[in-house]
């Protein structure tokens, strides 16, 4: 669609922007068949309905992919048409459309590597903009301030480069895909030609449903076939890295390719999964997570808020048969002393009915000992993880690990991380294997530490990290 428009057909123009969309409504990808599935709506609200009884947070709109025999993909979603801004996922947009580009101009895919590898690797929004300028070739204009100015029907053709892209294939629909993420190349906020966008269009907005078929268009080679090895291996992402945000709960072995976004309130992830057991799926998460007091865990785990949520759906849609599942232990030994404070409790906590079992000391911190009681463990790597309930009466507890390889101890301060997963490490485990844990000696002598879960994960071989 030419917008290049002068004379007096401009106010005609005028009142196309303002009072009709850029581009169409409906969409779809062209590439593959998608079937809304009612089983798998079905188990996608479950899964989110249980994750947020007691949240501190109100929105989370999914769209879930799953492949079927015939080669079209179920798909499943609770609010998955509901418009959110997209913080850094709609970096997702622009590698895509910077492909393009390249192809477009006869150049390797690799071309713009030095911004492009940046832009999604470690999210830098410097190089999104250079990306950006590049593929759209209109960089900002400091000085144009108004629409009526004529520089401007040419620029915002220009920027519409990867909405145009987009659309062509199916992938638009009422996104708003145009605006670089701040602070960037041109400034640390919008100014000139770029803020007469923001303000006349509004801030990028993308979907989960749109998302994921993005998404599936990179995974499975539709979208610029040529390129997708590439752009998966900028995609790929550790699990339990900062920024993984669903990634913390995939199990041991899962191959993992997301873009997530994380900025004010927003958390989100747009992610291709590959699990042991073979089986795939695409995700498009978009919340309003990244609250108090999630926020303020240490890194990694600030952004790992979701990973219940992704292993309550796992269960719900089945997507885990064939998985060799975890070791979950419960039972503890623990050091009882009649100058230790108060005895051992087991509470019940309000959220997923967790029994965590608590101990408070005013003496001595040393007397704060137990000693997990680990179940016959098959020989193998393992992914070790720790579960508590987080307090600002808790202090530091250092756990200890007796392993094939030697003894490790990790430190947990247990006034952060509520509830979620808490990786030690991965340790080579079999008979012999001990793990317990001892309040920090240094800490003060007040403190209350919490018990709830161990979990031991087996790699499955040949996956080992």
């Amino acid at each position: 669609m030419a917008l290049r428009i002068s004379g007096g057909a401009f106010l005609l123009w005028l009142s196309f922007v303002f009072l009709a969309p850029p581009l169409r409504v409906s969409a779809e990808t062209r590439a593959f068949k998608i079937v809304d599935d009612p089983a798998l709506d079905a188990a996608v609200a479950e899964a989110r309905n249980e994750f947020m009884r007691g949240q501190p947070f109100n929105r989370l709109d999914v769209a879930l992919l799953v492949p079927d025999s015939d080669g079209s993909w179920r798909r499943g979603s609770y609010n998955g048409d509901a418009l959110a801004y997209p913080a850094s996922c709609v970096k997702l947009a622009y590698l895509a459309a910077a492909m393009a580009w390249c192809r477009e101009n006869n150049l390797p895919y690799r071309h713009l590597d030095q911004a492009v590898r940046p832009m999604i690797v470690k999210s830098d929004n410097f190089q999104t903009g250079v990306v950006v300028d590049t593929i759209t070739s209109a960089p900002n204009v400091d000085d144009l301030t108004t629409v009526t100015d004529p520089r401007w029907p040419e620029w915002i053709e220009r920027r519409h480069y990867t909405a145009r892209y987009l659309d062509a294939r199916g992938l638009l629909g009422n996104q708003i895909i145009l605006h670089k993420t701040y602070p960037t190349n041109s400034g640390e906020w919008p100014r000139g030609a770029e803020k007469v966008a923001r303000d006349l269009f509004g801030m990028n907005k993308m979907q989960p449903r749109l998302s994921a078929s993005l998404m599936l268009e990179i995974a499975k080679g539709a979208l610029e076939p040529q390129a997708r090895d590439y752009m998966l291996e900028l995609l790929e992402h550790d699990r339990w890295k900062s920024n993984s945000v669903l990634g913390f709960g995939l199990p041991p072995g899962s191959k993992y390719y997301n873009k997530p976004g994380l900025a004010y309130d927003t958390l989100e992830d747009i992610a291709y999964v590959i699990l042991p057991n073979g089986k795939e799926f695409i995700i498009a998460v978009f919340s309003n997570a990244f609250c108090p007091p999630y926020s303020s865990d240490p890194s990694p785990y600030e952004s790992s808020q979701l990973g219940p949520f992704m292993e309550l759906l796992l269960e719900k849609s089945r997507l885990l048969e064939g998985v060799e599942r975890p070791l979950l232990v419960e039972n503890i030994n623990v050091a009882q002393s009649s100058d230790s404070g108060t005895s051992w409790v087991d509470e019940t906590t309000a959220t997923y009915g967790q029994t965590i079992r608590i101990k408070e000391t005013h003496t001595d911190p040393n007397l704060l000992q137990a000693e997990w009681v680990l179940p016959p463990v098959k020989e193998g790597r393992y992914e070790v993880c720790v579960r508590h309930v987080s307090s600002p009466n808790s202090g530091k507890l250092i756990y200890t690990l007796e392993h094939r390889d030697g003894v490790t101890t990790v430190v947990v301060d247990q006034r952060r991380v509520n509830l979620r997963w808490y990786k030690l490490g991965d340790y080579h485990l079999g008979s012999g294997a001990r793990i317990y844990c001892a309040a920090d000696s240094k800490e003060q002598t007040t403190r209350t530490i919490s018990l709830s879960a161990l979990r031991l994960w087996r790699y499955p071989s040949g996956s080992q990290p």
